[in-house]
């Protein structure tokens, strides 16, 4: 055995004793993360903490408890961004168009078709 082999066991052997001393299996013997359960449990945490399922596949843990503690987190962050996110990004070219009127304007179809022919005809 060479040096960089005895490192890498002794190394290997801390890491599993500190994982059993905190309650966590070993590293070689941990569940499968997208295991039927795991998955199970994700989705029942996210119900739970109102996430979506789409959000479900992102928490990450193997227990319950590291599950919920993720959904917790994630919740405080969606909570903490601004409430005034825009969901149309605004034109950053003004083209002149539809775009940049504001929306709160009232458009009469009969004067808009009024205007359109008065321009085709030429008046």
């Amino acid at each position: 055995m060479d040096r960089r082999e005895f490192v890498s066991s002794v190394m290997a052997n801390v890491m599993a004793e500190d994982g059993a001393k905190e309650g966590r299996p070993a590293q070689g013997t941990s569940a499968d993360v997208s295991s039927p359960e795991v998955t199970a449990i994700r989705e029942k945490v996210a119900k739970s903490s109102g996430l979506s399922l789409a959000l479900a596949g992102r928490l990450s843990g193997t227990t319950e408890a590291e599950i919920k503690a993720d959904a917790d987190r994630l919740m405080e962050a969606i909570r903490s961004m601004p409430a005034n996110l825009h969901t149309h990004p605004k034109s950053l070219v003004p083209t002149g168009g539809a775009v940049d009127q504001p929306t709160h304007l009232d458009i009469d179809p009969i004067k808009l078709a009024a205007n359109i022919m008065a321009r085709r005809l030429g008046s």
